[in-house]
């Protein structure tokens, strides 16, 4: 599960940066894009598998809406659409294995937030998430989870700070 990190300025024609993972049929658009939740603003994490990016990145011409396949660290870039189309059985056999590196990113921040915030009752709470996330079998739900984590983390240390403080005399422990 090593992760690259993609730096993208937004595209020079409509102003937009996006990555988006392909990952199945579509019956609109014919593939089901699942767009990434950014790491940091500007950097996206990108694993192997397949992608469709819209944005430019320094020192590499400009991805326009283009389609890639990441396989073993490296990127083909300018797949062209019935490529891609060609591929889905083994875009949809990936599914398993991505839930799986979902998982395990939600694990981190949560772990993170944990090791922030080592407070009994904060720590139940967090690996009841962790359970939660173990029994789901939704991937567009894992990633809705993964997307608000990678949003939230900081509030969320420092609401339950927070809470910790109101709940005790004087902020003390």
């Amino acid at each position: 599960m090593k992760a690259q990190r993609l730096h993208l300025m937004p595209n020079v024609q409509d102003e937009k940066r996006w990555v988006a993972e392909i990952t199945g049929e579509d019956p609109t658009y014919k593939l089901k894009r699942d767009f990434q939740p950014e790491e940091t603003e500007g950097v996206w994490e990108i694993y192997d598998g397949w992608y469709q990016i819209h944005g430019t990145a320094n020192g590499v011409s400009p991805f326009t809406k283009e389609y890639v396949h990441v396989k073993e660290g490296r990127m083909l870039r300018h797949l062209p659409f019935p490529y891609v189309l060609q591929h889905l059985d083994e875009i949809k056999a990936a599914e398993p294995a991505r839930m799986e590196r979902m998982r395990k990113q939600i694990y981190i921040i949560l772990n993170e937030i944990k090791k922030a915030v080592p407070y009994e009752p904060i720590e139940e709470e967090i690996e009841r998430q962790k359970e939660e996330c173990d029994m789901c079998d939704d991937s567009e739900q894992l990633l809705g989870a993964l997307s608000t984590l990678k949003k939230r983390r900081e509030s969320m240390i420092t609401e339950y700070k927070k809470s910790l403080r109101i709940g005790t005399k004087n902020g003390d422990h």
